[in-house]
């Protein structure tokens, strides 16, 4: 009964993340290569005060409640804030000399330095069937980047970027949420605050805003515009969804699980990349995406298995079984 109370748990806001990394990786995608200009920063700023905007409208409307902002908390949580940072900057470069098939298969090395991370740092354990799984999402990567027809360094360079900072967050974050108690919320709000300024500076000094105006301002591109407009609001009320549920699901599972339930978004996302922004379908590709996903099957039955021999070897609670503590709900 607690295995199933366990598996019912984690499954709403794994199906939640899932969802909801889908809906951003499709939307980066499409606003990193679908428009004339790609605005990495300036696409993370509206991402993040959208996500800060929504936070404090539905505080002040008493719907959620998250944890003011102090000076303590802040100076704990920036490292957290700047690793989410150069993930996001990172993985929207990446998308833009990437495939999105290569992108999700090459992501699966965030897994890997995640397993080894909480080995080192929160004593986690990697068993055989783990590692077979290790196994097979580095045989897919490479079936992956054998068969790039449009082989990028530029591209590979930013990905290796994206999962050295994906993983630290991941960690990092897992860290800092336990040792300073935040609930789901918190750390939303923390993310998208810190990081909106940061953000917006970094488009203003870098990114060519001249350009931008003067094309936009263009009576033949207005239909471009409107589109580019509405890619990016959307954008930001994905990455409203992705701030919480990403946090949900860490909080309710552990790093690796986390970044796996990532990983095994790669067949949909895949699929519709290929249909949706006409990326070349191979065989070697459709192979790599085929052992990619098997990877994940076989890591999902791991940890199953993991979780089963854990709470099948716990003691047996001396008290009633209404002593059990239950799993805080998502949220306040």
């Amino acid at each position: 009964m607690r295995i199933l109370s366990f598996k019912l748990d984690a499954a709403i806001p794994i199906v939640a993340y899932c969802s909801s990394s889908i809906l951003m990786t499709l939307l980066n995608k499409a606003v990193m290569s679908s428009f004339k200009f790609h605005p990495a920063f300036l696409m993370l700023s509206v991402q993040s005060l959208t996500c800060t905007l929504l936070l404090t409208a539905c505080s002040y409307g008493g719907f959620i409640s998250h944890r003011p902002l102090n000076r303590e908390d802040v100076r704990k949580w920036l490292p957290v804030s700047a690793f989410m940072a150069v993930m996001l900057y990172t993985s929207g470069k990446a998308l833009q000399y990437l495939q999105v098939p290569l992108f999700t298969i090459f992501k699966n090395a965030t897994i890997i330095l995640t397993a080894y991370g909480e080995r080192l740092w929160y004593n986690g354990r990697v068993t055989p069937l783990m590692l077979l799984s290790f196994i097979l999402m580095v045989s897919s990567s490479i079936v992956g980047g054998w068969n790039d027809l449009s082989f990028s360094l530029v591209g590979y360079a930013w990905m290796a970027i994206n999962c050295i900072s994906s993983a630290s967050f991941v960690l990092r974050m897992r860290g800092v949420m336990k040792s300073m108690g935040f609930k789901d919320f918190d750390t939303v709000y923390y993310n998208n605050i810190l990081t909106t300024p940061v953000f917006l500076i970094l488009s203003l000094v870098v990114e060519d805003w001249s350009s931008l105006i003067s094309y936009y301002s263009l009576e033949e591109n207005a239909e471009e515009y409107y589109s580019f407009v509405q890619a990016l609001l959307l954008s930001g009320v994905a990455s409203f969804a992705i701030s919480y549920t990403s946090s949900w699901c860490l909080r309710v599972t552990n790093s690796t699980t986390y970044s796996m339930v990532g990983a095994l978004n790669k067949l949909p996302v895949s699929i519709i990349a290929m249909v949706y922004f006409s990326d070349p379908v191979t065989l070697g590709g459709i192979i790599a995406i085929s052992i990619g996903f098997s990877s994940g099957l076989v890591y999902t039955y791991a940890k199953t298995l993991q979780q089963r021999e854990a709470l099948t070897s716990s003691p047996l609670p001396l008290l009633s079984s209404s002593s059990w503590v239950q799993r805080p709900a998502a949220g306040r």
